[in-house]
């Protein structure tokens, strides 16, 4: 049975019916830790494509505002704000943000909840600290230093 064993927990793990041999638990632990890897590299994805979708949102947004002082009255402003819509810009903010989704979805099945929100979170602090320094956004002392404040809170709630 001892020279069956080693060869019959491998077929079971190969098949994914763990045991609580010994050889098998390591497989479990590996495992796990290369799903915990995924939905990490899956949430830096995630803020990466956040951080595409805010700011062309941004340029989206003032594109809009441009096109909406031209227009007068309901019927020109809705047609203005379709022709806007219907732009390259538009639609890439649209595919975006379903690849953030979709990302977001295969992200939440590879981790807690407890910890994905916190490090999705970050995000938060990548788009700001990138408004400031793509688009020109004020980056004064208070919003530096309540942007630390938002990191060391999200830290804490990750480390307890």
């Amino acid at each position: 049975e001892a020279r069956y064993g080693r060869v019959w927990c491998r077929l079971r793990c190969v098949y994914g019916r763990l045991t609580a041999h010994a050889s098998c638990r390591w497989r479990a632990a590996i495992a796990m830790i290369n799903s915990c890897v995924e939905g990490i590299l899956l949430i830096v994805l995630v803020i990466g494509l956040s951080l595409i979708f805010q700011v062309q949102m941004k340029l989206f947004s003032a594109e809009f505002a441009s096109a909406l002082a031209k227009a007068d009255g309901v019927v020109a402003t809705v047609t203005v704000l379709l022709e806007d819509s219907l732009t390259w810009r538009g639609f890439f903010v649209a595919l975006v943000a379903c690849a953030q989704f979709i990302v977001w979805l295969m992200a939440l099945a590879r981790l807690d909840l407890s910890l994905a929100i916190p490090m999705l979170s970050l995000g938060l602090l990548v788009v700001a600290w990138s408004g400031g320094m793509w688009l020109g956004e004020d980056l004064n002392w208070v919003r530096v230093a309540g942007l630390c404040a938002t990191g060391l809170g999200i830290g804490l709630v990750m480390y307890s």
